[in-house]
């Protein structure tokens, strides 16, 4: 067994956290918003500060398990401190064969429809954007096995990329908009009557995707100092970015043309600011977006059979612990992920394309939100386990002990409620721990 260099500073792990959570959802959220909040601006505002609850609270919870350790692992390692080895177990297993490899292959898929867009592909049935996923799965995990610290400075650039055209949009929205519009609507008490838990729903899953960093907390400089930084700056900034652009394009629209408008608004403004060609360059920054959620998603999920497999438990554990000298890659633990998104993509074309296998029925998996809502559990766990422990021992203190972990409990819970109701959630949740129950009997053999 080889250990990893340090290699990724605090910026570079904030920026993968930022750079995971603003993906494409950031840009088609507004007017889900404003639907629930019947277009109360200030309610709406307030949806997204409540939606961010689960990673600002959440990332100040899971501070205090980095503090502790930089094992490899990630969530493994802290469910380990919390429950014991086997339900740190389950929670690796769960995020190396469900929840990493379907959601890359969602954004893969998402990235492609909107390479498609500026092409003039729009049908989902066209082969041709199934192709442009595989090539974007298989080009970002090229360029995180040949060179890791290349993949850590394109997270840095797609950052930047994403949240300066977002920035521009809002301000250009702030500067030519209208004020007055962010104080339109129905009053707060009627706003409150028509959906504000809807508007909680709709925001819950755009903040997913924080937790990314501690599964490369052994590869951080200084982990125990610059991971608990991170988990506290990185949810801040999201939630800075995501109300500057929600009221920049609602001060420049209007609500009630947001809502009528839909995910084309974002065009609108950009075409509005810049002509016809800012469509386009619109299209560019939400591919750009996704491709750096991907890169994040990619940089932590190739380390998790390696972490399975240093304490044991993966098949063929003696085959993954390696790290290659020449990349500082666990290269076949790399591959293995890579193996596993391609799959997910493979059951994302069938729900896509309907197909039916005798009694399964794959029209409607949905395999981008469902994961993340089983993932939640896990850190409710971790949640819950800090609040025993400050009754047990009073060493966190108030604020650490009881506070942050009830309130991340909160958050939590609240996209908890949004996955339960989606389609298809029952039968997903009985594949997953039916799936979760074969990596118990694994591991108990």
């Amino acid at each position: 067994m080889e250990n990893q260099k340090q290699k990724f500073g605090l910026f570079t792990t904030i920026s993968m956290i930022v750079g995971v959570v603003i993906g494409s959802g950031i840009f088609f959220k507004t007017d889900d918003i404003l639907i629930a909040t019947n277009g109360n601006v200030f309610l709406g505002a307030m949806v997204l500060i409540v939606g961010a609850i689960g990673i600002i609270f959440g990332g100040l919870s899971v501070s205090n398990y980095a503090k502790k350790t930089s094992e490899a692992g990630g969530l493994i390692t802290y469910i380990e401190l919390a429950w014991g080895k086997t339900m740190g177990y389950l929670a690796g297993w769960f995020q190396a064969v469900f929840y990493f490899p379907a959601i890359i292959a969602i954004l893969a898929w998402v990235a492609a429809i909107y390479t498609g867009h500026l092409f003039g592909i729009t049908n989902p049935f066209d082969i041709r954007l199934w192709i442009i996923s595989i090539c974007v799965v298989v080009a970002i995990y090229g360029l995180n096995i040949i060179n890791t610290i290349a993949a850590g400075k394109f997270q840095n650039i797609t950052l930047v990329i994403k949240v300066a055209a977002l920035l521009l949009l809002s301000t250009l929205g702030f500067i030519f908009g209208d004020m007055s519009n962010m104080a339109s609507g129905p009053s707060i008490n009627e706003a409150l009557t028509t959906g504000f838990f809807t508007g909680l729903v709709a925001t819950a899953f755009s903040y997913d995707g924080w937790f990314v960093a501690p599964a490369i907390a052994h590869e951080i400089k200084n982990p125990k100092k610059n991971l608990r930084k991170a988990l506290v700056i990185a949810p801040l900034i999201i939630l800075a970015v995501y109300l500057f652009y929600f009221l920049g394009i609602t001060a420049f629209l209007g609500p009630q043309n947001v809502i009528d408008l839909g995910d084309q608004s974002v065009g609108v403004l950009a075409e509005s600011m810049f002509g016809p060609f800012g469509g386009k360059l619109v299209y560019i920054a939400v591919i750009i977006s996704i491709l750096g959620t991907v890169n994040g998603l990619v940089l932590g999920y190739i380390r998790l059979p390696y972490s399975l497999s240093l304490r044991g438990s993966f098949p063929k554990s003696e085959q993954f612990v390696h790290v290659n000298k020449k990349y500082d890659i666990p290269m076949k633990s790399a591959f293995l992920s890579l193996v596993l998104c391609l799959v997910w993509l493979s059951f994302h074309a069938l729900s896509v394309f309907g197909i039916e296998l005798g009694p399964l029925h794959f029209r409607g998996l949905q395999i981008d939100a469902l994961p993340i809502v089983l993932t939640y559990f896990f850190y409710i766990a971790l949640f819950v386990r800090l609040i025993i422990d400050e009754i047990k021992t009073k060493e966190l203190g108030i604020s650490h002990g009881f506070i942050y972990p009830i309130l991340a409990c909160i958050g939590s819970l609240l996209i908890i409620y949004g996955g339960v109701t989606q389609e298809g959630a029952p039968i997903y949740f009985v594949i997953s721990f039916i799936g979760i129950y074969a990596g118990y009997l694994f591991m108990k053999r």
